[in-house]
């Protein structure tokens, strides 16, 4: 079912775009540790206690700790997991495979290894990527899958934006060698500055945050792994096209009011056009595109009530 024939879950969802819906937990009692699964070292944050589990997928430029925010938040009712993506921060890349299927494939390889079952996977800006491609991949093994602010390569308003001037960056992330070049040794600067021209509060993000993110992509090797996830766009693309199956996992596309809030529609009418079956949509108001650091508490509001829906069916 989309959301137009889903009145009952979209009207559930309706306040989550309010701004004081919830308190933000303090950022205490967030475990920060890693595992080593198979060839891979991954770093994760972890928090809560239950069987009912949320896997969180950060984006770019920024590690797990884009999610420090509602973490605690979201572990009072479920266990909460932040892994870094591969190469970045401190997770380890054996592979060297950046294409979104296959992190995916290395996220399931994460949860299988924690024993996460009918996992919630959850995914913001290039993790929204990530989370779709495992939910198209292993859609028997989770119980909803969230995107949030992102749009996915091959399906529409994807090419609109990435030929936008909003997108400068994507030609600019794809010059091998170059971007890194440039970028090595003023990354507080570069992630300062992209940061804040994609947020709606410039004081959301501080100085100190921002430099935990450019210690994630502080060595040549983890610099690169972040330009490596805009270069896999073309494969992203051809994956993405090509799933066009029935999909009724539940899904929630939250956009924000400053980002690709507008683009919602034009979204929700892909991923249905590809098989998708059950979309809920939402506008996060008053954000730009750091959704969870901009806005936590609509933020963990359209997560905890997406979760308690698909965990309940």
């Amino acid at each position: 079912m989309t959301k137009s024939t889903n009145i009952s879950r979209v009207a559930l969802f309706a306040f989550a775009s309010l701004l004081f819906l919830v308190p933000v937990a303090a950022q205490s009692d967030i475990n920060d540790q890693t595992v080593q699964v198979g060839d891979q070292t991954v770093r994760y944050l972890s928090s809560g206690t239950g069987g009912k589990a949320i896997v969180l997928l950060h984006g770019w430029p920024q590690s797990a700790d884009e999610f420090k925010a509602i973490i605690p938040n979201l572990a009072e009712d479920y266990r909460v997991y932040a892994p870094d993506l591969s190469g970045i921060g401190g997770s380890t890349a054996p592979n060297q495979r950046w294409d979104k299927a296959s992190l995916a494939t290395e996220i399931k390889a994460f949860a299988d290894h924690l024993g996460l079952e009918n996992r919630l996977i959850v995914g913001h800006d290039i993790g929204g990527m990530v989370a779709y491609a495992y939910g198209r991949q292993y859609p028997g093994e989770l119980s909803g899958v969230a995107i949030l602010d992102v749009p996915i390569p091959g399906l529409d308003p994807a090419d609109s934006i990435a030929a936008s001037p909003h997108a400068w960056h994507y030609d600019f992330h794809n010059q091998v060698g170059l971007a890194e070049t440039l970028v090595q040794g003023r990354q507080v600067e570069y992630f300062g500055y992209f940061i804040n021209k994609a947020a709606a509060n410039l004081e959301a993000i501080s100085i100190e945050e921002i430099e935990v993110y450019a210690k994630a992509y502080g060595t040549p090797e983890s610099l690169r792994a972040g330009f490596e996830l805009y270069r896999a766009f073309g494969d992203d693309a051809v994956f993405f096209q090509a799933q066009n199956s029935e999909f009724t996992v539940p899904m929630l596309v939250v956009g924000a009011e400053f980002s690709t809030g507008g683009a919602l529609p034009t979204m929700e009418q892909s991923f249905a056009s590809q098989g998708a079956t059950d979309i809920t949509t939402i506008v996060v108001k008053g954000s730009g595109h750091w959704l969870a650091e901009e806005q936590p508490a609509a933020t963990v509001q359209a997560i905890k009530d997406f979760a308690a829906v698909v965990f309940d069916d």
